[in-house]
């Protein structure tokens, strides 16, 4: 064998022992990466079980523990729809309220668009659930759109929303009125929506009572406690209150020309 035929010979040994010692220490990388995820993914496991029990050992009640951005903070949605940031472990350390991310000159407020999603889901599903005939429904000859509003006809901006239907239906927007008395179901507002709901002419009676104007009392079976509930249960507490389709809340007034925005119309 010559010496360049050597030379060769040696340099395809060095080539294949490196190549079987790199394909060895990628291996070996993924391998410890597979078990880095798996003891991290345990050790989360671990963390929200430990969270949520020191959590209940000071009379809360969670609803979900999750890994927060911030590395040893898990993010816990209590009972009363509050979010703490909390230690994992012992739950030394707490901090209640919100969670910012700066991203360039902007604060994105990751918290507020947790409970968000959290609202849109809920009023999505809610708004499924609710019957046909639950709502008093306003609708355009030539529909687009449909919205849900929590109303209250004791409320001035409600009033205002509701002198200005021609201008939703010119644009194709059906309302679709839900009662939330802001009093409570004990109240003469309560009892001003049952007497609405249950009127021959629900829609001329609502539209009476945000005119100021006296109707007559009536009882029925009706849903005014349930809209109430749903109202009470997803976080709302004004009116009037824009429900979109997707679940998307807009509270108070939104005129027509920006919910027709909203709405991609």
């Amino acid at each position: 064998m010559n010496l360049s035929a050597t030379r060769s010979r040696r340099f395809q040994l060095i080539v294949g022992l490196a190549v079987g010692l790199a394909g060895g220490l990628a291996l070996g990388a993924l391998s410890a990466q597979a078990d880095q995820q798996v003891e991290q993914g345990q050790a989360e496991q671990g963390g929200e079980a430990a969270v949520t029990e020191c959590l209940g050992e000071l009379g809360l009640e969670v609803v979900s523990a999750t890994p927060s951005p911030i590395a040893g903070l898990f993010e816990v949605e209590v009972q009363d729809g509050a979010y703490l940031y909390v230690q994992g472990g012992d739950c030394r350390h707490l901090i209640a309220g919100d969670l910012y991310e700066r991203r360039g000159e902007q604060l994105i407020g990751l918290t507020r668009a947790k409970r968000a999603a959290k609202q849109r889901a809920q009023l999505k599903k809610a708004m499924a659930q609710v019957a046909d005939d639950d709502p008093i429904v306003f609708a355009p000859s030539d529909r687009r759109a449909a919205i849900w509003v929590f109303t209250d006809p004791d409320c001035g901006y409600c009033r205002k929303m509701h002198a200005q239907m021609n201008d939703y239906h010119a644009l194709g927007i059906e309302v679709r009125y839900l009662a939330f008395p802001r009093a409570g179901v004990n109240s003469l507002t309560y009892d001003k929506m049952v007497s609405a709901w249950c009127a021959e002419d629900p829609r001329a009676a609502l539209t009476a009572l945000k005119s100021g104007e006296r109707i007559p009392s009536r009882s029925c079976p009706n849903p005014v406690a349930k809209q109430h509930a749903i109202a009470q249960e997803v976080g709302l507490s004004g009116t009037p209150a824009i429900v979109l389709e997707d679940g998307t809340v807009l509270p108070g007034f939104v005129p027509a020309d920006a919910l027709a925005a909203h709405l991609g119309l």
